[in-house]
């Protein structure tokens, strides 16, 4: 569930700076909605694999 909830707040917050950078041509803000939306198509599927990474780990705790 908190991942779906970030997941869409990454994709609209990216697609206003989206918008916002193009019409004030800010390139940074453009540069940052283009980081967002990357960010919101691989965050679950990051998240599970630093998930299955971690619980297949053979390292043993100190």
């Amino acid at each position: 569930m908190f991942a779906q909830i970030l997941e869409i707040s990454l994709m609209c917050v990216g697609l206003v700076l989206l918008v916002v950078g193009y019409r004030r041509n800010h390139r940074n803000l453009m540069l940052a909605a283009a980081l967002l939306l990357m960010a919101f198509g691989t965050l679950q599927d990051f998240g599970r694999g630093v998930i299955d990474g971690y619980q297949q780990a053979d390292a043993r705790t100190l």
